[in-house]
């Protein structure tokens, strides 16, 4: 079974995505805030295995390895079967080939989008310079994820492998941060892009590979801020518009618009 979770904003994403791939049924939880777009048929499962195979970049591919020898498994051991509902399963997937970790660069493909829709944030920060009765703008794109994948024999496996190569591309370091929730620790890593080189790098990737979710808006509002920026050196003169956009960004947004969904390249890539 394949469970992705969406904040409940990313609904019409989720069908998309389900009416796209043709794969499993949206389930919406209303009072917990989010949608689940779940595959749990053979079929639904192996075509989505199918589509993300050869494009893995993380300690994640274990699980994936596990689905494909599991299908490949089940090939074997129901190749004789007589019942109606085996032999249609049968009829409709094929052994995978397990296909090495992607070890492409980084902006040859839109996995980064993907990981960015997930785990990733845009900012704009709007603050007091301090001992100076004067307002700073600052944007960041900023990607966070656990240290360490748990696979099922209790192995670690880290994501700095991933997170430096992402951090090379963008011109940033790979930070480690630590906190405790619920009494609980847990490690991260974190990418930020905060200076003008790795800003313009972030805008380079994501107008050539364009975010999926509610955060291509977010995006949008951010270059935005960027644009102000450099058509004013000084903050006074674009703050009350860096703060309007804020006002419709990220948590407080309350419009959408879905039309990048449109023209997507998964719509003429799948």
């Amino acid at each position: 079974m394949i469970i992705i979770v969406f904040k409940k904003s990313d609904l019409p994403l989720a069908e998309y995505l389900q009416i796209l791939t043709q794969c499993g049924v949206i389930q919406i939880k209303p009072k917990r805030g989010y949608v689940l777009w779940q595959i749990s048929d053979i079929v639904g499962v192996y075509n989505i295995v199918n589509i993300i195979n050869g494009y893995m970049r993380t300690p994640k591919i274990e699980a994936l390895n596990r689905t494909i020898e599991w299908i490949n498994d089940y090939i074997d051991q129901n190749k004789n079967s007589k019942l109606p509902s085996t032999k249609s399963i049968l009829s409709n997937i094929h052994k995978i080939e397990k296909k090495s970790l992607d070890n492409s660069p980084i902006d040859s493909n839109p996995w980064l989008t993907g990981f960015t829709d997930s785990d990733g944030n845009f900012s704009i920060n709007i603050t007091k310079r301090s001992n100076k009765n004067l307002m700073r703008v600052q944007l960041y794109y900023r990607l966070e994820i656990r240290q360490t994948y748990h696979r099922l024999n209790n192995d670690e496996v880290s994501f700095f492998a991933i997170m430096s190569k992402i951090g090379t591309f963008l011109g940033s370091n790979v930070l480690s941060r630590s906190r405790i929730v619920g009494g609980k620790q847990y490690f991260s890593f974190i990418v930020t892009a905060t200076n003008k080189n790795s800003l313009e790098k972030t805008r380079y990737y994501f107008n050539k590979f364009p975010l999926l979710s509610s955060k291509y808006l977010d995006y949008l509002s951010w270059c935005q801020v960027i644009e102000l920026q450099l058509a004013n050196p000084i903050t006074t003169s674009y703050l009350d518009s860096a703060l309007q956009i804020r006002k419709d960004f990220n948590a407080t947004r309350t419009t959408y618009n879905w039309d990048h969904l449109k023209n997507s390249y998964l719509t003429h890539n799948l």
